[in-house]
């Protein structure tokens, strides 16, 4: 068991964090703890791009400083330490690491020739050793992931240099460019400004290049206006021109502004440029390794590791096995063997006993008390990991030991520390500035060492010193406001951001959905129309390629091979191949199936058909296509398709297609008459009757399959030698003729923009009242459009599904439905599907109201009118059984109330405003014109109590107490309700005039626009737990209920797999309670809510657990308060089940836990109650959507 602050002053940090247990050979007994690796913290500006560009010129003008800009390569981070101390972002001794060591070794290959690399390599590796330096270099393959393009070399930049031994600062880009030149290490290119006029140029420059800029441009560019600005512009060479080694695509720049207004600086960057000059000149790009003959006395067995062809292997299956194998060629015995730390008695991964955090508090423990003495390094390091702890950032310590192949007894002890969310670098760093700390930054690629007592390490391996008086803090040497933007050019953009990261949409979701990603992505960029006309053409092609035929000699397409499938698909976009023809070109709509005995022979006809109708998208398997594929072939211009189909094996899938959408298909029979399907069948040579006489009788059942049209073409139509000859069949043959024909005028849809109105608000309001009697003569507007209504509880199936099918034929629809917050996803997609503007029709005259700590947009005096509405109806006489029969009516009503909780009338003005493209609210009067007399105590009393244990979630005698009194105090004041609302006839006419005028000025075409109010990328305002405590909390119930136990005991294996892999079971890490998604709320409702109570504590309780074979979840009581001297009120969490996620099953989302009590009533999940409740501290943090540098690094930096 852990060892409090009572256990005995000898006990190591160590022995306190294992308690009891005996330690084996292998664990270590941790006397210090200091820094391995790093790399610059995570940085975010907190004032806008703008601001900062207007900041740095100001500063510009007052001569403060100068501009520095370099280009951004496009690869991984790998940390160097010295010797075989290489590092990834999160790990080592992985593709990542082992890549970089041979790519710099070939690196010192190439500058210092095949005789003395090895020297100057080991001469550069003991300079980090001795100094304790760390270098940072981004790591451009083509095997490691794929970015804008393919490197044409591979080649790494070196980027950052840390200084662990003086208080860990980062080399300043002279320092830094000064100690490339002492090793020809391969530097960036540094252009250098220092004047206004030439710091407004670059800016100039970037917004002028922003939608095509390439390296070439960039850099012509830079290039220039150091021309034009000598003597206050300069320029350092990098080794590796951007250009020649990675190519034409450029991620874009770095501008950071330097406060320094000594000349000195300038003149010594003049220096640098001159050796960089000077170096090229000694190692231009052209340089290669020189490789002398086999039997020469420089010959040696070592130096094949620079020849080693690392895109050749990477073709290989065991890709790391090869890289460990020429790196094992090179080091021999002394090669670098990592591992986790096991238990050397038992094999028990000590992980899970060795918690950094318990020997982080000891070593503060001993260190406060004056018991033990610590050098500074390893107090900042504990503190920084007691403040991570505190702050409930979801952070992990991974330990490895280090050790030789030889497998001798020098040991060195390594902790990764992986920060999960980007958010916690923001919350640390707010941390330190309101608690006045001047502490250890947080890194990304954070490797530390622990150090043994008594342990006498391998020179090969001890990075540092045991000196007392280090100070690794790692504070920057000034603390002035950093200025930095990081700016990318739109080539690059459009290929990561969207043809990669948008790969997953296109293939799970179709074109369409992929279309929408790409259009928000580059309406977000702020693109200018040209830009955006272009890309979404190129990108409608994208779509198309990809969801064709692909070429065989490509590999599959994924997002890690996505680079070579774009190249081909560029190459044939160029030709005129994939082009999109607009709108009034293409020919047809919906799906037209071509079957016949075999699809084989189906090929060029369909090419054919496809090319004289202007169809471009061609399925050649039926089992690819989808019920929403059939729906939006013809609800969207352009997305007709042209499908093939066998007789034999795609009937079923037609049946079960033209369920639902008849109407939109249309089968095109080749060779099915009698008499041709008899001579087809002849000339098979089918022996087996059975089978012969079962083709016949599909061949009658697609016949009479259920569709909009069967038209017949001739067999010869496929037995044209080519698609040219197929073509001129299909235009000479008269039977051929009438059929194409007849297709181009099929499904031809209204293709203006519809209208869809629907109704955010509660029962009782009077939706189905204004709905009755709604028809196409009531709107004298409408002309040709045909409008319906669809009553909610009247639709069998899914409402909105049942909508989009609805509006294949109709353009106008009125929703008599309530739709609350949590459907205007629903309203959205509908929306987009059917090409409609959407409409919310509102009560005038809305009102913020607070109940308790929460606000909702609609008045008491509203819900009570709604109210007394409902208990008025005659008992049963409801459709959806919502009258005063109802058990709790009126607590259904509340609920419906509850929807909008924390959602101000503002707030649901700017959510309607963004869904689907939305016209202005029709607002109604609800209340008469009369001024509104108060609303009865009793009354209030009531709404209050009911709305107030809603959002408690109180247990089911309270609510029917709640039923009770309000139904007693509506009935008590029925003189207030009279002639309270607005009379139902003026109601009507109002909203009837309002929908006339906006029917009639509807648009031909819908715009595209700008989301409104979403500059903010929130995910979610969540409640962060600490991952141990949650396990903790685990453990105690398993060793009270031997149900749990068994239940976790046969997942045991799952606590490896990656938390965010949904094909595998796995615990989830990242444990947390949403308190809001953005799916629920706006971004600007969610800074509102909770922005001040980021990095907040809350005292939670866990109170039992839920699980079921699918997913478990702890459940947590969340106190009104935070903790601590501020006490912020706490707002509700959206989700009625306020729980903790611990596990899902594969394929399961953990939204699912949120079942998991309507699945308890039903059997269907188990509920474990606590005996008691267990503390559970948690803090509030955002979680953010993943923007472009978050998205690279996940998918690379590994």
């Amino acid at each position: 068991m852990y060892h409090d602050s009572k256990c005995d002053d000898s006990l190591t940090a160590t022995d306190a964090a294992m308690g009891s247990r005996k330690r084996s050979r292998r664990t270590p007994n941790i006397t210090k703890i200091q820094l391995e690796a790093v790399f610059h913290p995570k940085f975010e500006n907190e004032k806008s791009d703008t601001q900062i560009r207007q900041q740095m010129l100001a500063n510009d003008t007052a001569k403060q400083g100068y501009l520095e800009v370099s280009l951004k390569h496009s690869g991984s981070l790998v940390l160097w330490s010295g010797g075989q101390r290489f590092y990834s972002k999160n790990s080592t001794n992985n593709a990542f690491t082992m890549v970089g060591e041979i790519i710099l070794m070939q690196h010192f290959a190439r500058c210092y020739g095949i005789d003395k690399w090895r020297s100057e390599y080991d001469r550069c590796s003991e300079y980090l050793h001795q100094n304790k330096l760390t270098c940072s270099f981004e790591l451009v393959t083509s095997m490691l992931g794929q970015h804008g393009d393919v490197p044409i070399r591979d080649y790494l930049i070196l980027i950052a240099v840390a200084d662990r031994a003086d208080s860990g600062r980062f080399y300043s880009t002279n320092e830094l460019v000064a100690f490339a030149h002492q090793y020809r290490l391969p530097h960036n290119d540094v252009w250098i400004f220092a004047s206004k006029q030439a710091s407004e140029q670059v800016f100039k420059a970037y917004d002028s290049l922003r939608e095509t800029g390439t390296t070439t441009t960039v850099i012509n560019s830079l290039n220039q206006i150091v021309a034009e600005n000598d003597g206050k512009s300069s320029k350092v060479a990098s080794l590796y021109p951007h250009d020649i080694f990675q190519g034409n695509i450029l991620e874009g720049i770095v501008i950071r502004y330097v406060s320094n207004n000594d000349e000195r600086t300038i003149k010594e960057m003049e220096q640098l440029r001159i050796t960089s000059d000077d170096l090229l000149a000694i190692v231009p790009p052209s340089t290669k390794i020189v490789v002398p003959l086999v039997g020469s006395s420089a010959d040696n067995s070592k130096d094949a590791v620079v020849q080693t062809e690392l895109r050749a292997l990477a073709a290989m299956d065991d890709f790391e096995q090869q890289l460990r194998s020429v790196l094992q060629q090179f080091h021999g015995a002394n090669q670098r063997q990592i591992s986790p730390i096991v238990g050397a008695t038992d094999g028990d991964k000590i992980d899970d006993e060795i918690n950094m955090t318990r020997v982080a508090n000891e070593i503060m423990r001993s260190y406060r008390t004056g018991s033990t003495k610590f050098d500074q390094g390893t107090i900042r390091l504990a503190q920084l990991i007691e403040a991570l702890d505190s702050l409930n950032i979801h952070a992990t310590f991974k330990l490895l030991t280090e050790s030789t192949l030889a497998g001798s007894d020098s040991e060195r002890y390594l902790c990764i520390l992986h920060v999960h969310h980007d958010a916690s670098f923001q919350k640390y760093n707010k941390y330190l500035t309101r608690e006045g700390i001047q502490g250890m930054k947080l890194f990304r690629g954070f490797c530390i060492e622990l150090i043994a007592d008594g342990d006498d390490f391998d020179q090969n391996f001890s990075p540092n010193d045991a000196e007392s008086n280090s100070s690794p803090c790692m504070e920057q040497s000034n603390q002035e406001e950093k200025l930095m933007l990081k700016m990318k050019f739109l080539p690059y953009m459009v290929r990561t951001f969207i043809c990669r990261n948008g790969l997953s949409t296109l293939q799970g979701s179709g074109g369409v959905a992929f279309e929408k990603y790409a259009m928000g992505q580059l309406t977000r960029w702020e693109v200018s129309d040209a830009s955006l006309t272009k890309w979404l053409s190129f990108f409608k092609s994208w779509s198309l390629y990809c969801t064709s035929p692909l070429p065989e000699h490509l590999p599959r397409l994924t997002s890690n091979t996505y680079l070579q499938h774009y190249k081909e698909f560029e190459n044939m976009y160029a030709n005129g191949h994939f082009s999109i023809p607009s709108a009034e070109e293409c020919l047809c709509r919906g799906l037209v199936v071509i079957v016949g005995l075999s699809r084989d022979v189906l090929e060029s006809l369909a090419v054919a058909v496809s090319r004289e109708l202007n169809c471009q998208r061609i399925v050649r398997n039926m089992a690819e296509i989808s019920e929403r594929d059939v729906l939006l072939s013809v609800h969207q211009k352009g997305n007709s398709m042209i499908c093939l189909a066998s007789i034999e094996d795609d009937l079923g899938k037609m049946r079960k297609l033209s369920k639902s959408y008849s109407d939109a298909i249309n089968v095109v029979h080749v060779g099915n008459c009698d008499e041709e399907l008899e001579e087809s069948l002849a000339h098979l040579d089918i022996s087996d009757n059975k089978r012969l006489k079962k083709l016949k009788g599909m061949a009658k059942a697609w016949r009479k399959a259920k569709c909009n049209n069967v038209l017949q073409l001739p067999k010869a139509a496929s037995m044209q030698p080519d698609v040219d000859a197929t073509v001129g069949f299909l235009r000479s043959d008269d039977t051929a003729k009438a059929v194409m024909q007849t297709i181009a005028t099929l499904n031809q849809t209204d293709d203006r923009p519809g209208l869809i109105v629907y109704f955010p608000s509660i029962p009782g309001s009077g939706k189905s009242a204004l709905c009755g009697n709604i028809d196409k003569a009531t709107f004298t507007s409408c002309d040709d459009r045909t409008v319906i209504v669809r009553e909610g509880d009247a639709v069998k199936g899914k409402f909105y599904n049942e909508i989009e099918k609805d509006m294949l034929t109709n353009r106008i629809a009125v929703l008599d439905k309530n739709v609350p917050p949590i459907s205007f996803s629903s309203v959205h997609s509908l929306c987009s599907v059917s090409n409609c503007i959407s409409a919310a029709v509102l009560p005038s005259g809305m009102q913020d109201t607070v109940v308790g700590n929460d606000v909702y947009p609609f008045s008491l005096e509203f819900l009570a009118v709604c109210m007394n509405r409902v208990l008025r109806r005659k008992q049963n006489s409801h459709i959806g059984k919502l009258d005063s029969a109802t058990p709790n009516c009126c607590m259904i009503v509340a609920k419906f109330y509850c929807f909008y909780r924390n959602i101000s009338g503002s707030v649901l003005r700017e959510r309607l405003l963004n869904v689907g493209t939305s016209n202005e609210p029709i607002e109604i009067p609800f209340f008469s014109p009369n001024e509104l007399p108060a609303l009865p105590e009793e009354v209030k009393l009531a709404l209050e109590r009911a709305i107030n244990m809603l959002a408690q979630d109180i247990n089911c005698t309270d609510v029917n107490d709640a039923e009770s009194a309000m139904r007693l105090a509506i009935q008590n004041n029925q003189t207030y309700f009279d002639d309270l609302a607005a009379p139902l006839e003026l109601t009507k006419q109002v909203f009837n005039s309002k929908l006339s005028h906006m029917i009639s000025s509807l648009p031909d075409v819908i715009e595209s626009r700008s989301p409104v109010g979403l500059s903010q990328t929130i995910k979610i305002a969540s409640l962060d737990f600490d991952y141990d405590k949650c396990c903790s909390v685990l453990d105690s119930v398993k060793n009270s209920f031997e149900q749990v136990k068994q239940y976790f005991d046969e997942r045991e294996d799952h606590k490896s797999n990656d938390e965010n892999d949904t094909t595998q079971n796995r615990f989830i890490r990242s444990v947390h309670c949403t308190f809001a998604h953005n799916s629920q709320v706006t971004q600007s409702e969610m800074m509102a809510s909770f922005n001040h109570l980021l990095g907040c504590n809350v005292d939670a309780k866990a109170t039992a657990l839920l699980y079921s074979d699918k997913v478990a979840a702890i459940e947590v009581e969340i106190p009104g308060v935070t903790s601590g001297s501020a006490r912020h009120p706490v707002p509700r969490p959206r989700n009625e089940f306020q729980h903790v996620t611990v596990w899902c099953g594969q394929d399961v989302e953990a939204k699912e836990s949120n079942e998991l009590p309507a699945q308890v009533k039903s059997n269907i999940a188990q509920k474990v109650l606590f005996k008691e409740p267990i503390p559970l501290c948690g803090s509030f943090s955002f979680w953010h959507e993943q923007e472009p540098d978050a998205l690279i690094n996940d998918t690379s930096k590994q």
